[in-house]
C-alpha cells in the first residue's frame, strides 16, 4: 500500500550527504513496511535488525552492569562522545554492530543498502549507539525506527544528525490509492473546477462510510481489502487497543500507568461533550493538572493520543498565542475511537450517521487527522460560553478558522463571532458533505477532499 511518507523518504534519499533517517510514529501505524517498501524500491538491498533480537545487542543497550550517574551522563543531550569514560562504551557497541552484520550478511555491499534497525524505543541510549555508528560510517544509509513520537533532548541536541519523520496512520487519500480508486481520486482534485457527477459521488461516499468504519491502521485496511468483510475488523481494533494498554501497564511506574490508563479511558467520553476541552476531573474525582500533565504527555509521546491547544489571539504567527495548558485531547485514529465507544460496523450505516455519532465526536476526529496531515499545527478557539471553533491554521497572511457543517446544531454563530473579535480574517473554511463552493468569504471543503487543501 503505498503511504505519502514515501515522498519524504525520497527527499532524504536525494541528499548528497544522508542524515540518519529516524522514523516515529504510534504502534501500527506501518512504520516497518513503509520503511522497508521504501528501501526495496531506491537500494540494491536492505539489512533489518530488531534491535531486541540480538541478546549481545540488548546486554550493551541497557547499561544494568554500569554507574548510574554514567548511564544519564551518556543519555544528555551535551556530552561530547570521545569522552574517556563514554568512547570505549560507543565503540564497543559498534564493533558489535559490525560483527553482527558481516555474520549475517556477509555478501553485502553496506555502502549500496539500507540499514534499517527497529524497535529502538526500547532502549533509552539507542539514539547514542546510532549516532556514533553513524559517525564511523558516514557512507552507510542508516534507517531507525522507533514506536515513539517523542522528540527526546539527544535528537534535539543533535539535530544536524538526525532527520525526524513522524508517520501517522493512513489518510482517506491514502485509502483510496489503497482502493485503487484513481479516477475518483482525479474526480475529487478536479472538483474545484468540475463537480463530480451522482455515479462519482455516490462512489466516494461509500469509501469515506468504509474508512469510517475501518480508520487508518493499514494492517486493519489491508485486511478489509482483501477479505471486504467487516466481521474481523473490530477484533483487530480491540487487538490494537488492547497492545496500547499493555504498553502502558508494563513500559511505566505503577502510579504513572494508572495515571495514563485514566486519561487514556476518559478520552472518548470528553470528546463528546459540548465543550471538548480536555478536563482532568473527569479521569478522576480528585486529579489536578499538577499530577496528571505529566501523564497525558506521556500518551502523546507514545503517539496513542494527540494535543490540540487553545489559540488565545488569532495574531500571527499563532503559534506565539497557544495556550497548552488547554487542550483538546483526540486518539491516534478514528476507528479506535469508534471502537472504545464499541458503536457498531455496518454497511448500512450512511456517511451521515456515522459523522453524527456521539455528538461529532467521530466527525471532528477524522477531521483532525485530515486537516492535520496536511497542515501541520491546529488550534481551537472559544469565546466564554458563547462560541467555540474547532480548528484554526495558519496561511501566509492570517488565521483561517474551519467550521465544521456535518452535525446539526443550533448554534452557527461560532466563526462569525471569531471573526469579529480578531481582525484580519479574511475567508473561513467549512468542512460538510456539500461539494466545492466559495460563497463570499467563505469556502466549503467537502470531508471527502481535506486532502485538496494543499
Amino acid at each position: 500500500m503505498f503511504r505519502q511518507v514515501i515522498n519524504d523518504f525520497a527527499s532524504w534519499y536525494e541528499e548528497p550527504r544522508r542524515k540518519l533517517l529516524y522514523v516515529k510514529g504510534a504502534l501500527g501505524v506501518g512504520k516497518t513496511w513503509a520503511i522497508k517498501d521504501f528501501a526495496t524500491g531506491f537500494f540494491a538491498s536492505f539489512v533489518y535488525i530488531n534491535l531486541c533480537d540480538n541478546p549481545d545487542i540488548c546486554s550493551l543497550l541497557t547499561l544494568n552492569n554500569l554507574d548510574k550517574d554514567l548511564v544519564k551522563k551518556i543519555q544528555s543531550n551535551d556530552f561530547p562522545l570521545d569522552l574517556p569514560d563514554i568512547k570505549p562504551i560507543l565503540d564497543a557497541q559498534v564493533t558489535l554492530v559490525d560483527k553482527l552484520l558481516s555474520e549475517r550478511y556477509p555478501d553485502t555491499d553496506f555502502e549500496k543498502a539500507m540499514l534499517i534497525f527497529d524497535d529502538a524505543e526500547s532502549f533509552s541510549i539507542s539514539d547514542c549507539l546510532m549516532h556514533n555508528f553513524k559517525k564511523l560510517h558516514p557512507g552507510y544509509s542508516i534507517s531507525v525506527v522507533a514506536s515513539t513520537m517523542e522528540i527526546t533532548p539527544y535528537q534535539y541536541h543533535y539535530k544536524d544528525i538526525f532527520e525526524i519523520i513522524r508517520m501517522r496512520p493512513m489518510s482517506f487519500e491514502e485509502y483510496l490509492i489503497a482502493q485503487k480508486a484513481h479516477p475518483l481520486i482525479a474526480a475529487i482534485n478536479n472538483n474545484k473546477s468540475v463537480p463530480l457527477n451522482p455515479f462519482e459521488e455516490k462512489a466516494i461516499l461509500n469509501y469515506l462510510r468504509d474508512y469510517l468504519l475501518i480508520g487508518g491502521m493499514p494492517g486493519i485496511v489491508n485486511e478489509y481489502i482483501k477479505t471486504k468483510n467487516y466481521s474481523r475488523i473490530r477484533s483487530m481494533q480491540n487487538e490494537i487497543i488492547k497492545k496500547y494498554e499493555t504498553i502502558i501497564y508494563k513500559k511505566l511506574s505503577s502510579s504513572m500507568s494508572q495515571r495514563c490508563r485514566r486519561i487514556w479511558k476518559s478520552i472518548p467520553s470528553q470528546l463528546e461533550r459540548d465543550n471538548k476541552k480536555f478536563m482532568y476531573k473527569y479521569t478522576e474525582q480528585n486529579a489536578r493538572a499538577r499530577e496528571y500533565s505529566e501523564a497525558t504527555q506521556v500518551l502523546c509521546n507514545l503517539g496513542f493520543a494527540r494535543k490540540l491547544p487553545r489559540l488565545t489571539a488569532a495574531i500571527l504567527p499563532l503559534e506565539e498565542h497557544a495556550d497548552y495548558k488547554s487542550f483538546e485531547l483526540f486518539l491516534v485514529d478514528h476507528g479506535l475511537l469508534r471502537a472504545m465507544y464499541n458503536l457498531p460496523i455496518s454497511e448500512e450505516l450512511a456517511v451521515a450517521d456515522i459523522l453524527q455519532e456521539k455528538n461529532g465526536a467521530i466527525a471532528e476526529q477524522y477531521c483532525f487527522q485530515e486537516l492535520s496531515g496536511k497542515l501541520g499545527y491546529l488550534y481551537y478557539w472559544i469565546s466564554g460560553a458563547t462560541a467555540r471553533v474547532p480548528f484554526v491554521y495558519e496561511s501566509d497572511h492570517s488565521a483561517i478558522p474551519v467550521d465544521i457543517q456535518l452535525v446539526p446544531r443550533t448554534k452557527a454563530q461560532n466563526v462569525k463571532v471569531f471573526a469579529k473579535k480578531n481582525e484580519g480574517i479574511d475567508i473561513s473554511l467549512k468542512i460538510s458533505l456539500e461539494q466545492v463552493a466559495l460563497k463570499k468569504d467563505v469556502l466549503n471543503v467537502p470531508a471527502y477532499s481535506l486532502w485538496t487543501l494543499i
